[in-house]
Order: C-alpha cells, then sequence, then structure tokens
C-alpha cells in the first residue's frame, strides 16, 4: 500500500502563509496608492467646475480634495459644506477670478429669503496642479460683487 507523503514540518507553512498574505496586501495597498486621483485640478477652470460641482452635490470629500491640505485641517471641508448646506442654497455657481498675482475662485449661491452668501479663496499650485487655499482671499475688488453677489449691506 501506497504510504501518503506527509510535511514533516506543518508548522514550516504557517510562516510562509504569512508572508505571502503579507506580499500580496503589500502590493494591494501600493497598486491603490499609485492609482490615487491626486488632489486638485490641473486648470482654474477645472478647478472651479469641480468646486461648483461638489458643493452642488454637498460632497464634503470631493471638495476636501480640492483644498491644500498644507492649509487645512481635517474637518475643514466637512465644516465648510455643512455651514453652506444649512444655508439652504439655491443656484450655486463659480467664477474664476484671474488676478495677475493671486487668482481665486469665488463661490455665490442665493439663499432662502433673498440673500446672498459668498466665499472666495485663493487658488495655489501644489504639485503641479491647483487647489484653494483654506485661508480667505483677501479682498481686492469689492468681495463677491464682482462675481455677482451684493455686499453692499
Amino acid at each position: 500500500m501506497a504510504e501518503k507523503r506527509r510535511l514533516k514540518r506543518p508548522a514550516t507553512l504557517i510562516p510562509l502563509i504569512g508572508v505571502i498574505f503579507l506580499v500580496g496586501w503589500m502590493a494591494t495597498v501600493i497598486v491603490s496608492i499609485l492609482n490615487e486621483e491626486p488632489d486638485g485640478e490641473p486648470t482654474l477652470n477645472e478647478l472651479s467646475s469641480a468646486v461648483e460641482r461638489a458643493l452642488k452635490d454637498g460632497d464634503a470629500g470631493a471638495f476636501g480634495r480640492l483644498v491644500d491640505s498644507d492649509s487645512s485641517g481635517d474637518d475643514y471641508a466637512a465644516n465648510y459644506v455643512e455651514r453652506l448646506d444649512r444655508t439652504r442654497p439655491q443656484g450655486i455657481r463659480t467664477t474664476v477670478l484671474r488676478r495677475e498675482k493671486d487668482p481665486a475662485i469665488t463661490v455665490v449661491a442665493n439663499v432662502d429669503g433673498g440673500g446672498v452668501v459668498c466665499s472666495t479663496w485663493s487658488a495655489i499650485r501644489s504639485e503641479g496642479r491647483w487647489v484653494l487655499d483654506a485661508a480667505p482671499a483677501l479682498s481686492q475688488d469689492g468681495g463677491c460683487g464682482a462675481a455677482g453677489g451684493d455686499n453692499s449691506r
């Protein structure tokens, strides 16, 4: 009768399985990092469109990837989207302010009761892409009025 072959050291199989699992996990992490979409957008117009889309959708995650991580805290995007949503904005629109030294993106929205809310961020280059600087842009041209809002109140 043929004798079945047995592993003399089944304990050596456990570390081998562990190593295979570890290598597989590391490969998965590396591939996901390499395929991750970079923050920001390649052009100012695309940044403006992406900001408008994220805010219209109330998507804090999408908005967060458009804000420079060096100038914002972990909850910056979520807090901003939450505050904007509380105003029940209608007709959110963005405008690119093409200032020579300090380009900016302005968001303007009509709110319940006939008011207007607006925010302006400087647009900066980070790793070759455009992102919003979380520090508010300095108003040099009448604030939101340049983007269609009325800031005379």
